[in-house]
């Protein structure tokens, strides 16, 4: 019988620490989710509030990082809304694209022949 190679995990503990400092801690998390259908000033107001919040935060680059690399969908992390994250994460994903792929990189200024725009 073989020996079972066993890949554990990093402990759970060392990836999430840095939330016991973060500034929301001890906030209303409704401060920080949307409710369904909230729109116009109140959501506004909310919205900055959470990053009111988050500007006095000491892991702030932290949780937006976090929020980046899961593909966090909802709520304000790091003091970005989840519009401002998805942006956020293009801008991301271009620079770490190779250049020679990049959209407008090196075709910048040049003229498409009309038989590749029909």
């Amino acid at each position: 019988m073989s020996a079972l190679n066993v890949c554990l995990p990093s402990p759970i503990a060392e990836s999430w620490d840095w939330q016991l400092s973060a500034a929301c801690r001890d906030a209303d998390p409704a401060v920080f989710f949307h409710p369904d259908n909230e729109r116009g000033e109140p959501r506004a107001s909310r919205v900055r509030a959470a990053k009111r919040i988050c500007l006095r935060c000491p892991v702030r680059a932290r949780c937006l990082n976090y929020a980046l690399d899961s593909s966090e969908r909802h709520g304000i992390w790091g003091g970005y809304t989840e519009d401002e994250r998805r942006t956020l994460q293009k801008r991301r994903e271009m620079q770490s694209s190779p250049a020679s792929i990049r959209p407008g990189h090196q075709d910048c200024g040049r003229t498409l022949a009309a038989r590749a725009i029909q």
